[in-house]
């Protein structure tokens, strides 16, 4: 997992992360633990009860949104971060996964949700990229 890296970069009310990882399942963990850094800052440890996160989606971009609108779901609902992500099986449709999160008292960031602006996730020789906008 060393591999698996994340960046930023910021538009008006809206900010990029761009993604990198040897394989789908890292790309989509390296994804979460973005957003939760996008949003808390310094992750705290996770702790409380996993929970397990099931998605389907008509392809893997679709899916790659529908992974983080899940996540920013699961941090309202229980105002918690989710940083400790375990992608148990994903393919270019469907995404099994386990989570757990660590509570926070204020965001540094509210994130509204994922956007299809620009999104894209392409194949080359050194992996899996990816570029994501969040709505801010």
């Amino acid at each position: 997992m060393a591999s698996a890296r994340h960046w930023f970069a910021e538009h008006t009310g809206e900010l990029e992360i761009g993604l990198a990882a040897d394989s789908l399942a890292e790309l989509f963990a390296e994804a979460g633990r973005a957003l939760a850094e996008v949003m808390a800052g310094a992750q705290p440890p996770a702790s409380g009860a996993e929970q397990r996160v099931s998605l389907r989606a008509r392809d893997r971009e679709a899916l790659l949104v529908a992974w983080l609108d899940e996540l920013l779901f699961l941090a309202e609902r229980d105002k918690k971060v989710y940083g400790d992500i375990r992608i148990e099986r994903v393919t270019g449709e469907a995404l099994t996964a386990t989570v757990r999160g660590a509570p926070v008292t204020e965001l540094r960031t509210q994130v509204k949700a994922a956007t299809f602006h620009d999104l894209r996730i392409v194949e080359g020789a050194d992996g899996l990229a990816a570029t994501v906008i969040l709505d801010v």
